[in-house]
């Protein structure tokens, strides 16, 4: 080699050394930050061209290769909005809510709230104080401004999910959108009462003509509770009752059965009615509602002399709002509404590439697609898959080994030193070789 060439080996050296220093320095500072990859630095030779008869100059180039496809530890947490994933895959991310804004890719689950935009609303305020916006409610109308929640990274970036309908249905191959969670982004319509059980005892010795009433409630097509009593009567024959809507009541206005139109019901010698026996009342209250629904009886009893009203089940329901929402394994984002209904809102998509150790890293600890790592691909989570999981309340550590890097260090250190040396001691040699002409 050279005089001229000789200190560019150390020198290539030296700088080599400074950014693997760099590469540490970055995988230490960044080891609490979570979903955080770290980056190793690699060494590779460089031979430069011919120069007249002297040999090739020779040195070291550094570059990093980055460990995305890592699993990092898995911390558990008590923030509802935190999700890990454990296996492959990523969350998707956009920078605009309308996600016409660069899509990211992000490892970091610890999701935040986002107030973006408002939305005039109007409805009317329900018994238990709760506002009912289904536009069923006519009288004591309010209308106020509400604030637009989304869920996003530490960045802002919005979260991307595949909607799903009023039914719980998501269609995978939709384009994910930002999740809205606040308090009006999903209604649960009314629900009326279309089947009801009534679990108790009559008494069997109960005196001909003896009556006994069961107080009940069912909704209407509004979610309207509406109020009614069925009335037993018993007749001369043993274990024979009537059964019929008492409609006394100044708010119904007609029922079948009714006293004059009653339904038979015989309990037989072992006092319970066959699997099956039901009433089918038809209501119309005075302002008009009508409601029709199934009874099932097979819980109902005629035993003994002690009356018995144990309860009266029913489904149906009243209108609700959002509450409170929650991720499960499948990436569901399930939420919980004031009326007790329970359904998916959104699902999150895994995205995968085929080489994802490839991706460009971006600021605040994100990914965006490059040529070598391939396009996303969007996955669905469901149970038994293999490639990636999710896991609610807990959130991914980094990836970063502290004794990794400390060897590291170590080693980079010495070799750092070890060329500057190499270089002082050719300075020394050419200084000298430069005093010979004195």
């Amino acid at each position: 080699m050279a005089m001229y060439g000789a200190l560019t080996s150390p020198s290539l050296a030296m700088l080599t050394q400074s950014s693997a220093f760099g590469t540490i320095s970055q995988n230490i500072t960044n080891i609490n930050t979570g979903g955080y990859k770290s980056s190793t630095t690699r060494f590779e030779t460089v031979l430069a061209s011919s120069y007249d008869s002297n040999s090739d100059v020779g040195g070291v180039k550094s570059y990093r290769v980055n460990n995305i496809e890592q699993q990092g530890g898995i911390l558990s947490s008590t923030n509802p909005n935190d999700v890990a994933i454990n296996g492959q895959g990523f969350f998707v991310l956009n920078t605009l809510q309308d996600g016409s804004g660069d899509t990211f890719y992000s490892r970091d689950g610890a999701f935040q709230l986002k107030t973006f935009g408002t939305d005039s609303v109007t409805g009317a305020y329900r018994e238990d104080g709760s506002i009912d916006i289904t536009g069923n409610a006519s009288a004591n109308l309010i209308t106020f401004d509400h604030d637009l929640t989304y869920l996003a990274d530490k960045n802002g970036n919005f979260l991307q999910g595949w909607v799903s309908d009023e039914n719980g249905v998501v269609t995978t191959t939709s384009t994910p959108e930002s999740i809205r969670v606040d308090r009006f982004a999903f209604l649960s319509d009314a629900s009326a009462t279309s089947k009801a059980y009534l679990t108790g005892n009559i008494p069997a010795t109960r005196d001909v003509a003896g009556t006994n009433a069961f107080k009940a409630s069912v909704f209407d097509a509004d979610g309207t509770s509406r109020t009614f009593e069925l009335i037993f009567t018993k007749t001369a024959n043993a274990q024979e009752w009537t059964a019929h809507i008492n409609s006394s009541d100044s708010n119904i206005t007609s029922a079948t059965p009714s006293s004059g139109a009653t339904e038979t019901l015989n309990f037989g010698t072992s006092g319970e009615l066959s699997s099956g026996t039901k009433l089918t009342p038809s209501i119309t209250y005075s302002d008009g509602t009508i409601v029709s629904f199934d009874i099932d009886l097979t819980n109902l009893t005629s035993i003994g002399s002690t009356y018995i009203y144990n309860g009266f089940d029913k489904d149906g329901r009243t209108p609700g709002d959002l509450q409170s929402y929650s991720f499960d394994e499948q990436g569901y984002v399930n939420g919980t509404f004031t009326n007790g209904v329970v359904r998916p809102l959104y699902k999150l998509p895994l995205a995968t590439f085929a080489n994802p150790n490839a991706l460009e890293n971006r600021q605040f600890n994100v990914f965006s697609e490059t040529a070598e790592s391939g396009t996303a691909s969007l996955r669905e989570v469901t149970l038994g898959t293999s490639f990636g999981a999710f896991i609610p309340f807990s959130h991914e550590k980094s990836n970063v080994n502290m004794g990794t890097e400390f060897n590291n260090m170590i080693l980079a250190q010495q070799a750092y030193n070890t060329a500057a040396t190499v270089f002082k001691t050719l300075d020394e040699m050419t200084s000298t070789a430069a005093g010979l002409k004195t």
